[in-house]
């Protein structure tokens, strides 16, 4: 079979997305910059990894959606609170990602304020060896 105007449908559907995605989002209301706070109780480092340079991705047979980081600036918080403000990348982007690597647990709370006034990302959890807070933000990200 001859799945040729499959692939066609599909990437004519993929540019629709992206197109009403840019024209549907306001650039005035792009974020600039966001608040990152980390708080609650650890006798262990956690470790913090936030980037502005990544790709997303999708995989439609498993219905994942990911990012590839293409640099990042990792952290090992060993106090808290920890408070720090992020410049955006131009299409006003972010991961956050706060994760505990050591086997003893810690109760912490992740905030993510965005200058634009979406809503914050405001998560709070008992980490064990592994455990993750992830926040990511796209402005300009298609839907897929």
């Amino acid at each position: 079979m001859h799945y040729g105007w499959l692939r066609g449908m599909v990437a004519v559907g993929a540019m629709i997305a992206l197109a009403a995605c840019d024209t549907a989002t306001d650039p005035d209301l792009k974020p600039t910059r966001a608040d990152v706070t980390v708080t609650g109780s650890t006798t262990v480092p956690l470790q913090l990894v936030v980037s502005t340079d990544f790709d997303e991705f999708f995989d439609p047979v498993s219905g994942v959606r990911g990012q590839s980081l293409n640099s990042a600036d990792t952290l090992t918080i060993t106090t808290l609170p920890y408070q720090n403000t992020v410049i955006l990348s131009d299409l006003g982007k972010v991961v956050v990602d706060l994760s505990n690597p050591s086997d003893t647990e810690a109760t912490v709370r992740l905030r993510v304020e965005m200058d634009s006034g979406q809503e914050p990302y405001d998560r709070e959890a008992i980490m064990s060896e592994g455990g993750a807070l992830r926040y990511v933000f796209s402005f300009f990200s298609p839907t897929l």
